[in-house]
């Protein structure tokens, strides 16, 4: 008796997903740890973007009233682990205001006049990741100009 098979049998079926599902299975881990590091890059990037503008932002702000601003704190800059949202110098009409993207970052901003001439401005942006903690810091030096 002659018999023609025309379909895989149900253990065949079985067989060959199993075979082709650990195939598969590195490839889910791959693309899985890629894009977690792709969305750690991409706050990396903002975090340095955020921190050169905000430093940028500081820095015109002039030494002037950034000499003001440690003595009185009138500003605002000066700031402890404070979200990253709203405009920079909430009392400056022209200061710049930052995305909503960017209130998953805090931002820490110590200003100190170590010389009459100058004031030295440390700034470090944080944000969390689902696995641990980043920061990242920055700094610069404002210096008095026509003494």
């Amino acid at each position: 008796m002659n018999k023609t098979r025309k379909a895989f049998s149900t253990p065949e079926l079985l067989i060959t997903i199993v075979i082709f599902s650990f195939g598969l299975l590195p490839l889910i881990v791959l693309f899985q740890s890629s894009n977690k590091q792709t969305a750690q890059a991409k706050n990396l990037m903002v975090a340095h973007s955020l921190g050169r503008t905000i430093i940028a932002e500081i820095r015109s702000i002039g030494f002037d009233l950034l000499e003001n601003e440690i003595k009185t704190s009138k500003l605002g800059i000066a700031r402890n682990n404070k979200e990253v949202s709203g405009p920079l110098v909430p009392q400056h009409a022209e200061s710049m205001v930052y995305p909503d993207y960017y209130k998953r970052f805090s931002a820490t901003v110590k200003l100190e006049k170590p010389t009459d001439d100058k004031i030295r401005v440390e700034l470090d942006i944080e944000w969390k990741e689902p696995n641990r903690n980043f920061s990242l810091g920055f700094g610069t030096v404002v210096v008095k100009y026509g003494i």
